[in-house]
């Protein structure tokens, strides 16, 4: 159980926890094994708990996955999230533990040393976001175990059952370090699995500015552009147009060459090169397609419209342009990552003020470049 590494700075009075008794039943496979970028997602946990802690176990019945350092534990009474946590602070030697799930794509250290700040004169430290509390990220003390053990004997398998009866730090979003959403982002579906994939194989990154017409796309699009060039990164943009447009002007010797029939005709000179290429037929390339055969050369692409793509995506909202947002009306568009509104918002994503172009490249380059 004892962490061999990282000898210095580790907290000693807790354990850190992963929870890996789950059956992925609507993964279809063993979430803790799948591979990202090279490294399971087990793996990506335990390199973070690792960092933090100087004892790490496994709250479930997984030799598999268990070391000599960091064994596993099975739980007494198994099928459930709170049997595995009753199960983990039965068996630490530390007076607390830190729980988080084994599906964790972006695990982050700074919102776990965070909450550690706050558990003087509580029995359980909790996240407490607008999607609700998050029990399986949590901080509990070993006085949590009666209750627990008295829930768990009568069938009561929730979580946070018990919290009434003890002391409880709600940690809310005010609180949490930049970036919360994605250190808590977990993978449930297979559709999570391919799409976490894409975004880790973008090569390079792509961030999509989206928003209704008039609502300053743009404009802030341009702001960003000039923040990125600023901090040294080569930045490639792209405007997307859903109607049929020209960049050439009619007599032109370019112009002509097109009318012709040209499949591509280019225009180079010692400052600059413009391209000119046809689609074939009338279908428009995929956006990444399109990224992978032109932008070899940048270290971010930043684009404009593409409101239905996969691409991670930022969107532009004004008030009085309209009361809702696009990605989150009817529809839910799990690649949102941030807004920048003139107002606040009450959402599961960062909200930035619509001029903070510096705030919105600080969480463009952690999320994407670092």
């Amino acid at each position: 159980m004892q962490n061999p590494h990282n000898a210095f700075d580790l907290c000693p009075d807790v354990t850190g926890v992963i929870l890996a008794g789950g059956r992925s039943r609507r993964m279809g496979r063993d979430k803790a094994t799948l591979v990202l970028n090279g490294q399971t997602l087990f793996d990506r946990t335990l390199a973070m708990l690792h960092g933090i802690f100087s004892q790490v176990l496994i709250a479930g019945d997984r030799p598999d996955l268990a070391t000599a350092q960091v064994p596993c534990v099975p739980d007494i009474y198994p099928g459930s999230a709170l049997g595995g946590l009753h199960a983990a602070l039965k068996a630490a030697a530390t007076p607390w533990v830190f729980v988080c799930p084994c599906d964790l794509p972006f695990p982050d250290d700074r919102l776990v040393r965070s909450m550690l700040d706050y558990r003087e004169g509580y029995e359980v430290v909790v996240p407490r976001t607008p999607q609700g509390l998050e029990p399986v990220f949590a901080l509990y003390h070993k006085t949590c175990l009666p209750l627990m053990e008295e829930m768990l004997r009568q069938g009561d398998y929730r979580i946070y059952d018990f919290y009434p009866q003890v002391r409880v730090h709600y940690l809310d979003v005010e609180i949490l370090p930049a970036d919360w959403q994605r250190a808590l982002l977990n993978l449930n579906t297979p559709d999570d699995l391919r799409r976490m994939k894409k975004e880790f194989s973008m090569s390079p990154p792509i961030v999509s500015i989206v928003a209704k017409s008039g609502t300053g796309k743009t404009t802030l699009l341009e702001k960003l552009i000039a923040e990125m060039k600023s901090r040294g990164y080569r930045v490639g943009a792209v405007k997307h147009d859903a109607h049929s447009f020209s960049i050439d002007h009619e007599g032109k010797d370019s112009w002509r060459m097109t009318q012709a029939g040209a499949d591509t005709m280019l225009i180079t000179s010692p400052e600059k090169i413009a391209m000119v290429k046809q689609n074939s037929g009338t279908k428009e390339p995929p956006l990444d397609e399109t990224i992978q055969t032109y932008f070899n050369d940048v270290d971010i692409v930043l684009t404009e419209g593409f409101k239905r793509s996969a691409m991670p995506k930022i969107e532009v909202h004004r008030r009085e342009r309209s009361p809702r947002l696009l990605c989150r009306g009817e529809e839910h568009d799990t690649t949102l990552f941030a807004v920048a509104s003139d107002e606040p918002l009450e959402i599961d994503v960062p909200v930035y003020d619509i001029n903070d172009a510096q705030g919105l490249c600080d969480l463009i380059t952690e999320r994407f470049l670092s």
